[in-house]
């Protein structure tokens, strides 16, 4: 016990504790049932409300058993041992650990997906290779054999993969378990049963709610909780930081004046409003250089004595509405972030000079811009809502793609809406008073346009449903239809515009559309219409657009056909008008 090289619990408690004020008891819990050195129990819950610090402390725990000690730098290199499966591989990790956050895994085959993804990525980087060549391969080649589809065939999967780099003792932390949107407590209880299974595994249960008894149906469950931080613990560790240096105001003001000034926004803000300390951290931040402006903007105090100084009691008075209703606007969270006039008269001023055009006039759109993937799949919700899915052969097939019949296929199709568009016009002109007098003196004409094909109205009004008026992407559009995940996806490999070519070291479509699909549920953007259980694929979505461009007279279609343009994407090749 005494050559191996590991940091007793005590020494981690007394390094952590000064990171994390008021969690040693937790520390000190935690550090006994993880240690390197002694058996692990199968499955462990933490559990705490948002913002206790349960997955920092968890994280930072793990961490520090992993850095390198000077014991481990001198004798560590004698002690490995070569690993049965791949003679080319040493264990160099002290605890191998793996962290999946639930809350991006949207259906249960997501997370078991994810899951073995992650205990891969763990193993690898806790092994040591000879160089990165075997490294990578052994990567590819168990990322290649190790498949999952359902809990059943999950120890196993995950035995092969650690006993193929001999690693002894595996941490998987399952943070946010009670996020799960599906699987129910039949899923939670298998997945507690995953530790007996693979003795070399621990899980532990990161949650918000306060587990109820037997939760994992099993009994001797350990349970650790975090409880949250008191009026005096929070200011307390907020008090130990140091405020910002702002020009003009002196260190010992700010020394003096910046522990009431925490008790008062904690009081007036943070303590009504049941926050925790990253929001009141951010608040204290955002309301400190406004509540000593007048220090550092030299303003006189109050008053006819000219040898007064600003003190909190002033201050107070002076910035009372600065803990109401201004207050109140730096804890609500805006994805969007306001715009300074000055900053939108420098950049008009600089790009007058600049020939008018369409693309630059909708640059100073005031909608909000998501990144890369996010744009690409609301786009492919965006197609899949509106386009019907009997053409998604003719638009969306990449093995017809370059023949001539479907790019025939597709020109008809848009001549065809494209002729009763005009004729839609053609007449709504011929409604006109001049319209009509000047039909009615040509009867040859009229002759001549009854040899056409008749269009009537509710022709043209199915028709263009599903199409957009000439200039403006998706105007037509009224109902969005739901639409299958699966059609989802499908349409997202056919439209993007840089897939990845390097399918064996590229990651799984789940892994990568999934937690950006939970993003938009969670903003609002797609909700799910129904929910098909057994069925991850046929579960149906809907386009909900309209909550980021509610309150403007701009419509959702013409918002999101910006955005796609943004990465080289033309929605109008898709729909009908849009190419004239």
């Amino acid at each position: 016990m005494g050559g191996l090289s590991f940091r007793l619990p005590e020494e981690l408690v007394i390094t952590l504790s000064y990171q994390w004020p008021w969690r040693e008891l937790q520390i000190r819990q935690l550090a006994c049932l993880l240690s390197p050195a002694l058996p692990s129990p199968p499955a462990i819950i933490v559990h705490g409300p948002q913002g206790s610090g349960k997955s920092s402390v968890l994280t930072a725990l793990l961490t520090a058993y992993n850095e390198p000690t000077t014991a481990d730098s001198r004798n560590g290199r004698d002690k490995e041992l070569y690993m049965n499966a791949h003679p080319g591989a040493r264990q160099g990790g002290l605890l191998p650990y793996a962290i999946v956050k639930c809350a991006e895994c949207i259906t249960a085959r997501h997370l078991l997906c994810k899951i073995v993804a992650v205990v891969i990525i763990g193993a690898c980087a806790s092994a040591s290779f000879p160089d990165e060549d075997a490294r990578r391969i052994w990567a590819e080649d168990t990322r290649a054999k190790a498949k999952c589809d359902h809990i059943s065939s999950l120890p196993g999967v995950l035995g092969d993969v650690l006993n193929s780099v001999g690693c002894e003792k595996f941490v998987l932390v399952m943070d946010g378990i009670d996020s799960l949107r599906e699987g129910g407590q039949m899923l939670l209880a298998a997945l507690g049963r995953l530790g007996e299974l693979v003795p070399s595994i621990c899980v532990v249960f990161v949650m918000k709610a306060s587990p109820r008894p037997l939760l994992l149906q099993v009994a001797g469950i350990p349970h650790v909780h975090f409880p949250p931080y008191s009026r005096n613990q929070a200011i307390s560790i907020l008090t130990a930081s140091q405020p910002s240096e702002l020009p003009g105001l002196p260190s010992k003001t700010s020394m003096r004046i910046y522990p009431p000034f925490i008790s008062t926004v904690y009081d007036s803000l943070i303590g009504p409003t049941a926050s925790t300390i990253p929001v009141f951290r951010s608040a204290c931040e955002k309301l400190w250089p406004r509540f000593v402006a007048p220090i550092t903007n030299n303003e006189k105090p109050p008053g006819f004595n000219p040898r007064a100084q600003w003190d909190f009691s002033r201050l107070l008075v002076r910035n009372r509405a600065l803990f109401q209703h201004q207050g109140e606007e730096v804890l609500v969270h805006h994805i969007i972030a306001d715009e300074t006039p000055t900053l939108t008269t420098n950049v008009s001023t600089s790009t007058s000079s600049i020939p008018f055009s369409g693309s630059r006039s909708k640059s100073s759109s005031p909608f909000p811009s998501l990144p890369y993937l996010p744009t690409l799949i609301l786009t492919s919700a965006f197609l899949a809502a509106h386009i019907p899915p009997r053409l998604d052969t003719i638009f969306f097939s990449k093995f017809s793609s370059s023949s001539l019949s479907a790019r025939n296929k597709r020109a008809h199709h848009r001549r065809r809406l494209k002729v009763l568009s005009q004729a839609q016009a053609q007449e709504q002109d011929l409604d006109t008073p001049e319209a009509a007098a000047a039909s009615s003196k040509s009867p040859s004409t009229k002759r001549r346009k009854s040899k056409h094909t008749k269009i009537t109205k509710s022709a043209l009004s199915s028709a263009l449903a599903s199409s957009s008026s000439s200039g403006n992407a998706g105007a037509g559009f009224i109902n969005p239809r739901p639409f299958p995940l699966e059609r989802l996806l499908a349409i997202y490999r056919a439209i993007d515009p840089n897939p990845n070519t390097t399918s064996a070291t590229s990651k799984p479509i789940a892994d990568t559309i999934y937690p950006e699909l939970a993003t938009l549920q969670r903003l609002r953007l797609l909700v799910p219409a129904s929910s098909a259980g057994g069925a991850d694929g046929a579960e149906k979505w809907c386009l909900n657009a309209s909550v980021a461009v509610s309150s403007s007279s701009t419509g959702p279609s013409e918002w999101i056909a910006e955005m796609a343009r943004g990465i080289g994407i033309e929605v109008g090749e898709y729909l009908a008008g849009g190419l004239d």
